[in-house]
C-alpha cells in the first residue's frame, strides 16, 4: 500500500498541494503573529514612555511627600512604579495589575538595582516565574523626592524612579490566535484535500484512459486510439504524441509485414526456378548437354541474382541501424564522368551526356555515391527504349548544398507510380515481373544512403515528359 502511495501520481501531486498549502499558511501564520507580538511591545514601550513624562511631570520635590497608596494615580492602569534612593533599594512600590485590576506577581528587580538598569527598555520576568513577563523602563528623577508610607509615618527619599508595564495580555491574545490559526490551517488543509482530491480526479482521468488504451494496443488491438479533447492542454499534448506513436508503430509493422512478403515473394522465384531446373537433373530428364549448360546458366544466374537481393537486403538494414558513414569531400563530377563512361560499356549504343558546370564537391562517403549513381543509370537504362537519352548533371547550389540529377527523355511514370516510386520491392508494373532484371530495391537504396547523408531523393516526372531523379547532398567547404 506505501509502495503504491508513493508511486501514485494523484497522491504526490495530493501531497505536494497539502505540503505548499501547509507551509504557505503556517509561514502566513507565523510571520502575522510574530508582527502582532512586536505591534504589542511597542505599545507597551509607548505606553512606559508616556508613565515617565508623566510621573516626571506629578512629582514636585521634598515639600510634597508622596503617599505610597497614591502611586498608582502617577501611572496608567496596568503599569507597575517602583521608587528607589540613591542605592537602589526600593523605597516604595505599586502592586502589579492588569488593566482589568487583577493582581499581578511584580517584576523581579535586582537587589540593590545597579545605576544604569534599564535606561533603555529591557524585558524582565516576573518574581518566581517567568510569566508574566514586563517591558520596563528606569530613569533618574532629577529633584530629590519623598515618598511616605503610612499618613504620619517619615518620608524616605528616592531619586529613581522604574516603570514596567506587563506583557500578558498581549500574550494572551498571541496564544489565542495561535490556537485560533492552527484550529483554521487545519480545517483549511482538510478542504484543500478534498478539493485537491476531486479536482485530481477530474483532471487525471484522461491519463487512465491513456493508460487503458495502451494497454488494449499493447495486447494486440492496434486499431484503438486515445480521444484527446484538448489537444493544446498538457494531457492533450501527451494523447497526441502517443497516438502518433501508435500509428508510426502500426505503420512499421506494416511495412514490416509488406517487407517480409515482398522479400519472401522475390526469393520465391529464383529458388523456384533453381529447384525446377535442379529436379530436372536429378530425374534425368536433362540428359542433352545443351540442355545441361542451360540449366546450369539458369541456376547460376537465378543465384547471382538472390546474391545481389540479400546483399541490397544487408545494406537496407545497415542504413536502416544508422550506422555512421565516411564524411569526406567527394568529386561529384568525378563520379558523373566514371558513372557515364562504365554505363556506356553496357549499353554503347546510347545517347549519354554528362555536364558539370565547374568544380562540385559534396561531404560524404565515396564508394556510396557512386552506387547512387549506379542505381540511378541502371534504372534509367532498363526503363527506357534502347535509344532515349540520358543525361547526368552534378552542380553546387547557392544554399550550400550540391546537386546531382539523372534525366531521361523516356515515357515518364504516372504520379501514383511517382508517389511510391522509392518504396522498397515496389515496381511500377502489378506484374512483378522479374525479367527485366531488377530487385525492386535500388531506388530504396538510393533514398536510403541520401538521407544517410542529410539529403533527400526526388524525383519530377510525368507520362510523355520523362523522368529526372535529383539527389541533394551537402556541400563540402
Amino acid at each position: 500500500m506505501a509502495r503504491a502511495w508513493r508511486g501514485s501520481l494523484r497522491a504526490r501531486l495530493m501531497v505536494g498541494v497539502v505540503l505548499l498549502a501547509a507551509v504557505g499558511m503556517v509561514a502566513v501564520n507565523a510571520v502575522s503573529l510574530i508582527g502582532l507580538r512586536l505591534n504589542l511591545v511597542d505599545v507597551a514601550d509607548a505606553t512606559l514612555t508616556n508613565a515617565r513624562t508623566t510621573v516626571q511631570h506629578r512629582v514636585h520635590g521634598p515639600r510634597s511627600p508622596i503617599d505610597e497608596n497614591n502611586l498608582n494615580s502617577l501611572i496608567p492602569d496596568g503599569t507597575y512604579v517602583a521608587l528607589l534612593d540613591d542605592r537602589g533599594r526600593v523605597v516604595a512600590q505599586t502592586p502589579a495589575r492588569d488593566p482589568d485590576g487583577r493582581a499581578g506577581s511584580r517584576p523581579e528587580l535586582p537587589d540593590p538595582v545597579p545605576d544604569g538598569f534599564a535606561e533603555h527598555l529591557v524585558t524582565l520576568s516576573a518574581e518566581g516565574t517567568p510569566v508574566p513577563r514586563y517591558r520596563a523602563l528606569s530613569f533618574p528623577y532629577g529633584h530629590t523626592a519623598t515618598v511616605r508610607h503610612t499618613p504620619g509615618s517619615p518620608p524616605q527619599r528616592f531619586s529613581r524612579v522604574v516603570v514596567a508595564k506587563s506583557l500578558q495580555p498581549g500574550e494572551d491574545v498571541v496564544y489565542w490566535l495561535v490556537g485560533a490559526d492552527s484550529a483554521a490551517t487545519l480545517a483549511v488543509l482538510g478542504g484543500i484535500v478534498l478539493l485537491s482530491r476531486g479536482v485530481l480526479d477530474v483532471g487525471l482521468r484522461p491519463l487512465r484512459k491513456m493508460a487503458a488504451t495502451a494497454t488494449a494496443i499493447a495486447d494486440g488491438d492496434l486499431d484503438q486510439r486515445i480521444d484527446v479533447a484538448g489537444r493544446h492542454s498538457e494531457v492533450g499534448e501527451v494523447g497526441t504524441a502517443l497516438n502518433r506513436a501508435f500509428d508510426e508503430r502500426q505503420r512499421s509493422e506494416e511495412q514490416l509485414r509488406q517487407f517480409v512478403a515482398n522479400a519472401s515473394h522475390e526469393l520465391r522465384t529464383p529458388l523456384t526456378t533453381i529447384r525446377g531446373w535442379a529436379q530436372l537433373h536429378l530425374h534425368g530428364l536433362a540428359q542433352d548437354p545443351a540442355l545441361i549448360e542451360r540449366a546450369m546458366l539458369r541456376i547460376e544466374g537465378e543465384a547471382a541474382r538472390m546474391h545481389t537481393m540479400v546483399e541490397e537486403l544487408l545494406l537496407l538494414a545497415r542504413l536502416d541501424q544508422g550506422r555512421p558513414i565516411t564524411h569526406a569531400p567527394v568529386d561529384l563530377g568525378t563520379l558523373a564522368d566514371d558513372a557515364v563512361t562504365d554505363a556506356r560499356v553496357v549499353d554503347p549504343g546510347r545517347p549519354l551526356t554528362v555536364e558539370v558546370p565547374g568544380e562540385v564537391f559534396a561531404r560524404g562517403d565515396e564508394d556510396r555515391l557512386r552506387q547512387v549513381l549506379q542505381n540511378l543509370l541502371s534504372n534509367a537504362l532498363r526503363h527506357t527504349p534502347p535509344d532515349t537519352p540520358v543525361s547526368v548533371t552534378a552542380r553546387a547550389l547557392p544554399d550550400g548544398t550540391a546537386q546531382l540529377a539523372v534525366t531521361d527523355q523516356g515515357p515518364g511514370m504516372p504520379p501514383a507510380t511517382a508517389e511510391r516510386i522509392f518504396e522498397r520491392f515496389y515496381r511500377g508494373d502489378a506484374s512483378r515481373n522479374p525479367t527485366s532484371g531488377g530487385t525492386g530495391l535500388g531506388l530504396s537504396i538510393v533514398r536510403s544512403i541520401a538521407e544517410a547523408h542529410d539529403g533527400t531523393a526526388t524525383v519530377r516526372t510525368a507520362p510523355g515528359e520523362g523522368s529526372t531523379f535529383t539527389i541533394t547532398l551537402p556541400a563540402a567547404h
